[in-house]
């Protein structure tokens, strides 16, 4: 990938001059180009984007347009390795390379392999790996030669029955489930599907076995990988108390990335598409606290001005990597898509996007 700094020809404008050029490219690339623009995105960036979404359904909507042929993810670079994964045929840029994810960066593929090793080892349980979509091609392919699958956290919960649902019943007949990279995720969904937090333990990749015992292994049904999101785990129950003390009507939903006891104490957990449609579909509600990405909840904001709608917490929740695409490195990108030359392009090695595509495939078949 090309690391090179952005010239300051780009940086020198204004952005009424960024806005017109990016428009102009475009219009010029046509059909050939889409862009696409995570929810937490600036406004600057979404309104740009051909479509606007979540990680894994933006590399779906674009694998769908078959006469593309680049593909200008304004995410981070997992999601640009998945959008590759699934449209290997297209150009996928990244218009900042250094756009990265805190959290799959807690997991990689060696790590993974020596935990899975580790637990056959330690236990004659099957344990199967599960793998949120946030996380590394190279992870999600360990995930699949393991007889794993990947995850989003609107579907966890499916992919999270179907690991230890019988084979018989088309399940992957787990004894336990490891769930890699997010501590947080795992268990909240073990408590929603009736579980307790005594059936998980946390595996800590620096540590010799992840830090556990035989007998905590043995009596574990969920091994949670140790990590988390940064911007999800600032909130805090004090900011719920806060926000209900101040507006007694107050409804709180937050994102199951948030750790445990904040999600125990909210009124509901959802994805970010799961938080848009509850917002959307509840008119009696008109006073919203939400805990994610203070982007999304502000263009939630805007969409609802009847409603009251802030981010959960006294202050901005902001992803620092998604702020780090902007009109500049958007407009650099598509100049150099022009001239034929594209820049900080995105391309996993196919004997990695094999497996990582079976990964997401499974998951894809779990209904």
């Amino acid at each position: 990938m090309n690391y090179q700094n952005i010239p300051t020809t780009y940086t020198a404008q204004t952005r009424e001059q960024l806005q017109e050029r990016i428009a102009q490219r475009k219009r010029e690339l046509g059909s050939q180009l889409v862009i696409l623009g995570h929810h937490y995105q600036s406004d600057d960036v979404i309104a740009f984007a051909d479509f606007v979404g979540d990680s894994l359904k933006l590399s779906q909507q674009a694998a769908s347009l078959k006469d593309v042929r680049y593909i200008v993810f304004c995410g981070v670079h997992f999601m640009a390795e998945s959008a590759n994964i699934l449209s290997p045929a297209a150009t996928v840029l990244l218009p900042h390379p250094a756009a990265g994810c805190a959290m799959a960066d807690l997991a990689d593929d060696t790590d993974v392999a020596t935990a899975i090793d580790d637990l056959a080892a330690d236990t004659a349980a099957r344990v199967v790996p599960i793998t949120y979509v946030n996380s590394t091609a190279a992870v999600k392919a360990a995930t699949a030669r393991a007889g794993g699958a990947c995850c989003t956290s609107s579907n966890v919960r499916n992919v999270f029955a179907w690991a230890l649902a019988p084979t018989g019943q088309g399940g992957a007949a787990a004894d336990k489930i490891l769930a890699i990279p997010d501590q947080n995720l795992g268990i909240n969904t073990a408590v929603a599907m009736g579980f307790t937090p005594d059936d998980c333990v946390v595996y800590d990749p620096r540590l010799a076995h992840g830090g556990l015992t035989a007998d905590q292994i043995r009596t574990a049904r969920f091994i949670l990988w140790k990590g988390h999101c940064y911007v999800h785990q600032r909130f805090t129950p004090e900011h719920i108390h806060a926000a209900r003390q101040q507006r007694p009507s107050v409804r709180v939903m937050v994102h199951p990335e948030c750790p445990r006891e904040t999600v125990a104490l909210a009124d509901a957990a959802g994805s970010t598409e799961q938080i848009i449609r509850a917002v959307a579909e509840s008119p009696d509600v008109r006073d919203w606290a939400i805990g994610t990405e203070s982007n999304l909840v502000n263009r939630l904001a805007a969409r609802h001005r009847d409603k009251r709608i802030r981010t959960l917490g006294d202050a901005p929740a902001l992803c620092v990597q998604m702020a780090r695409i902007d009109l500049p490195r958007l407009l650099w990108t598509l100049d150099t898509l022009a001239t034929g030359q594209p820049n900080n392009t995105v391309r996993v090695p196919e004997n990695i996007a094999a497996d990582a595509r079976l990964a997401l495939e499974r998951m894809i078949a779990i209904t």
